[in-house]
């Protein structure tokens, strides 16, 4: 039978015999690796190896942290000032466009003067015509003065040439204050502005009736370079800073000079910062808050009245204060805790009190001192005593990143918490 299999297939044989070669070899193989596993096992006593879990770490210490408080504010201009009619007259003509800025001197607007020239030119013909009175009392005076001498005249005629002239003299000065209240009038017929600013809507056209009654009102001028911003502060927030400000855990300017910094509508950023110029020294009874007020140059009029924008008061500081990213920061039904690596390069479990944010950082209370190695990345994947790796945490969200780097460093990149 084994001649007839091999004349009909003469490679049957040769290619069985490959096979069974190729599997015996694997076996072999299979059994080499088993006992080599089996001898590793006892060198370790049966337990495998534990491997360091790599985490992002950093050496916490005391830095003196920025101290900001936010709230809404409103614009206002610096001055805002009414023009209005001094004289009753009609309006010849406006000179001035609407919404621009003027200059302090800058022609708004002209009554017609005729009336008022006129009443000008009747005052100084009755100031010459009382002059003349005076000149007429002097003469006299001064012809009867050396005949009263020779006792050609009574004393009672001189006495009355004396009293013509004085009240030739108080008619005198009557008609030139008449002159002078008329040439105001007249100045009042060309209505200038009295600040630099910018001008509003004209209330009245041109041939309309002015008075200087209650109906007088023109136009406003508002000068918004500098400007005013105001803003107010609820009488909670006062006192937890008056709290801090007399346990010096804050420290303030000098002299209360805080810096202002404001966030337009846009989320844009102020280029100018401000300064603050007032502070009410009451509470409003009807809104609870303390109102406040900065001031703001101006050139380029980018802010204008009556816009909401964000207030930040910069300035104050708090020394010796420990910050960590938030993302190290856990919450369990304890309260809050995080992850420190022991001398023995072991995670282990820290209960903390924290603070206020300062961006993406934490303020610990309590908990932390500095030298302590936190765990910021990678903390979900251990456990409290679990073996770790450390590697410096890098920042690359934050503007305030936490302060220094992690010991034992081996220069990979940073872990993912996760």
């Amino acid at each position: 039978m084994k001649s007839i299999e091999q004349k009909h297939n003469p490679g049957l044989g040769r290619n069985f015999f490959i096979i069974i070669s190729i599997i015996a070899a694997l076996a072999v193989s299979g059994c080499t690796k088993k006992d080599e596993s089996k001898g590793q096992g006892a060198r370790t006593g049966g337990e495998p190896v534990q491997q360091a879990l790599e985490v992002a770490v950093i050496t916490v210490a005391s830095e003196s942290v920025p101290v900001t408080s936010e709230t809404t504010g409103k614009t206002e201009s610096y001055r805002d000032v009414e023009i209005r009619a001094q004289v009753t007259g009609t309006l010849l003509r406006r000179s001035y466009v609407e919404g621009d800025i003027v200059k302090k001197g800058d022609l708004l607007f002209q009554i017609d003067t005729t009336p008022f020239q006129t009443a000008v030119n009747q005052a100084k013909a009755l100031v010459s015509q009382r002059q003349a009175s005076v000149n007429k009392a002097d003469r006299d005076i001064k012809r009867l003065e050396p005949l009263l001498a020779e006792k050609a005249v009574a004393q009672k005629e001189y006495d009355d040439a004396v009293s013509s002239k004085e009240e030739a003299q108080a008619s005198l000065e009557s008609a030139n204050a008449a002159l002078q209240q008329a040439e105001i009038n007249l100045n009042y017929t060309n209505i200038a502005a009295p600040i630099s600013g910018i001008t509003g809507k004209a209330l009245k056209d041109e041939g309309s009736l002015v008075s200087a009654g209650s109906d007088s009102l023109l136009t406003k001028i508002h000068q918004i370079d500098p400007i005013y911003v105001n803003y107010s502060t609820s009488d909670t927030e006062y006192l937890i800073r008056l709290k801090e400000l007399n346990e010096k855990a804050i420290l303030v300017p000098d002299q209360g000079k805080f810096n202002v910094e404001l966030t337009l509508s846009d989320g844009s950023i102020y280029p100018k910062m401000g300064k603050l110029n007032f502070r009410e020294i009451q509470v409003d009874p009807q809104t609870g808050t303390m109102q406040s007020r900065a001031e703001f140059d101006n050139p380029d009029s980018v802010l204008v009245p009556n816009q909401f924008v964000r207030v930040t008061m910069k300035g104050a500081v708090r020394p010796n204060t420990i910050l960590v990213p938030q993302r190290a920061v856990q919450q369990s039904q304890a309260g809050h805790y995080v992850y420190v690596v022991n001398p023995e390069g072991k995670a282990e479990q820290r209960m903390v009190n924290v603070g206020d944010w300062v961006g993406d950082n934490w303020i610990i209370e309590s908990g932390l001192s500095s030298g302590d190695v936190v765990i910021v990345d990678g903390t979900i994947k251990i456990q409290p005593g679990a073996q770790v790796k450390t590697v410096p945490y890098t920042n690359t969200t934050s503007a305030t990143p936490a302060t220094a780097s992690a010991p034992a460093a081996s220069g990979a990149p940073a872990a993912d918490n996760k």
